[in-house]
């Protein structure tokens, strides 16, 4: 009897769930009020969770289970997780494994951002590339992270992508700010002149500033990396932009994580 009572208590105040089921490898939760997103005066977010790992699905749902973001549905893979889920409109959030099949996950997240723009997205990754960083930004992605992030870094972002904010690697944003900022260097436009021609040779200093490009540093970080002036730096970035035929260091960026040899070092800082 005592179980019992316990119960209905707890069903009153929402906590326990109406029912579970399992639709293919897809875990479905509906609660018993379903437009009552509140449980002791905490705004739930609904929460979607793609990832294919079983250890690593279940290790998420654990740490989600003591936030506000309220799992809705588990699975494997985007399509079983909204197979049973019916979206409102209040902005839900998605986490998604994008450690591979990037450029299909890319896909995946624009797609559900034009049909329901309410849907925030974080990708989660192993390493940090930056033309697949760019790739998950164009895409409409809010945040991109990698697994080996602490619990308090993962769910903190989480509160920022809620509130609007985008989260990714520094490199990029310095990169995308540097463009926006229309620094003299970034100006650039592609000559007329035999266009199809292949970019002529970088020399070794070209080619050591461009992988600094291409981790996001500053100006004035590279200067002071190589011992050189802010002006002597400008005038290098020139040179490799001509040479390569980008418009600006973002440019010049994909292009170098495309076209210099990997030398092991990450975007990660």
């Amino acid at each position: 009897m005592r179980k019992s009572d316990d119960q209905n208590t707890l069903s009153e105040q929402g906590g326990i769930p109406e029912s579970s089921k399992v639709s293919g490898s897809a875990e479905v939760t509906q609660w018993t009020r379903s437009n009552d997103m509140n449980r002791g005066g905490t705004h739930l977010v609904a929460t979607l969770l793609v990832e294919p790992n079983t250890l690593l699905r279940e290790g998420l749902k654990r740490i989600l289970s003591e936030t506000s973001y309220s799992l809705v549905a588990s699975a494997a893979s985007l399509d079983e997780a909204r197979r049973d889920w019916v979206p409102g409109s209040e902005p839900f959030l998605l986490i998604i494994d994008a450690v591979n099949d990037h450029e299909a996950k890319c896909s995946q997240v624009a797609q559900l951002k034009a049909e329901l723009p309410s849907a925030r997205v974080l990708m989660l990754v192993d390493q940090y590339d930056l033309k697949r960083v760019l790739a998950a930004y164009q895409a409409g992605a809010d945040a991109y992270l990698i697994k080996s992030v602490s619990c308090e870094v993962l769910v903190k972002s989480l509160d920022l992508v809620m509130l609007g904010e985008a989260v990714f690697p520094s490199a990029v944003l310095n990169l995308l700010q540097e463009q926006a900022n229309g620094d003299e260097e970034t100006s650039y436009e592609q000559p007329d002149d035999d266009p199809e021609s292949p970019p002529r040779g970088l020399s070794v200093r070209e080619t050591v500033i461009l992988r600094c490009l291409m981790e996001g540093d500053s100006n004035k970080l590279i200067a002071r990396k190589f011992d050189i002036t802010e002006a002597t730096v400008k005038v290098h970035v020139k040179a490799i932009l001509r040479k390569i035929r980008a418009k600006n260091r973002t440019q010049a960026a994909i292009w170098a994580a495309s076209h210099l040899p990997s030398n092991g070092r990450g975007l990660g800082r």
